[in-house]
């Protein structure tokens, strides 16, 4: 129980699943893109799970959406949660939507899927075996989430009370107002207004670790997706570009800059 205890980091992202409406040709785009491996599990009645191994590693998978689904193809993040079903129950209370109702995977830990006032969708997550802070992101790695807001004061509040985050506010300049999200001292994710204009829900936006932004973004349309938001400098964090998978599922990338000392 001690090693247990000492081993679990709530509010934290762990896992991701890409929803989507082909799930060959999602394969196909992320493995030639980020050199990701699959390894095929066996889920029983539920089918076979192809997880994505990277870095040496396991950090989400790809799971088919059925025509009756009537869902966009999306990536769904995973935070760790101490109980589920009361993190359900409070997002609830607070406004929020439950699609998928609490419950166990076997073997592996119990999750659900909330949606947030405004559309934002994510997993409350309580894992059987807590495997504490992890490795600091590699290359081709999940390494930075982020909230398109359509009210990011109010959906900041939202997630702040489900994941025991805190906030800071922070003055992009023409960019508007970044909040970051913080577990204890250390950065979680952030969440900005959507861009005037573009319509839609909210949603949380997962970014991959790369070495070279602009060698990787200019692969994206030849191996069938498209670039949102081509290479552009942050100051002061990298370099970052926006696009989607040929099955229409949005995903970022993040080269960021060398860590002082």
């Amino acid at each position: 129980m001690a090693e247990e205890n000492e081993n679990k980091v709530l509010g934290k992202f762990v896992w991701h699943d890409l929803m989507t409406n082909d799930v060959d040709k999602a394969v196909s785009f992320y493995t030639g893109l980020f050199g990701w491996t699959i390894k095929e599990v066996d889920m029983g009645p539920m089918g076979t799970y192809k997880m994505i191994q990277a870095a040496g590693t396991e950090h989400g998978g790809f799971v088919g959406l059925a025509p009756e689904d009537n869902l966009p193809s999306h990536w769904t993040s995973y935070v760790t949660v101490d109980d589920v079903d009361a993190t359900v129950a409070r997002a609830v209370e607070l406004g929020g939507k439950a699609p998928v109702p609490p419950m166990d995977i076997p073997g592996t830990g119990r999750f659900a899927v909330i949606v947030d006032p405004h559309g934002a969708v994510i997993s409350p997550y309580t894992p059987k075996a807590w495997g504490g802070e992890g490795a600091a992101p590699q290359a081709g790695t999940f390494c930075w989430h982020e909230l398109l807001a359509v009210d990011p004061e109010a959906e900041g509040a939202f997630f702040r009370e489900l994941f025991g985050w805190t906030s800071e506010a922070m003055d992009m300049g023409p960019m508007g107002t970044y909040h970051i999200f913080k577990r204890g001292e250390k950065m979680e994710a952030g969440a900005l207004q959507k861009p005037e204009g573009q319509g839609g829900p909210s949603a949380w936006l997962p970014y991959i670790a790369v070495d070279d932004v602009d060698a990787t973004a200019a692969r994206v349309e030849g191996l069938g997706g498209k670039i949102f938001v081509p290479p552009t400098d942050i100051p002061d964090v990298g370099r970052f570009s926006v696009l989607a998978d040929p099955t229409g599922a949005s995903i970022a990338l993040l080269q960021a800059l060398p860590m002082a000392g």
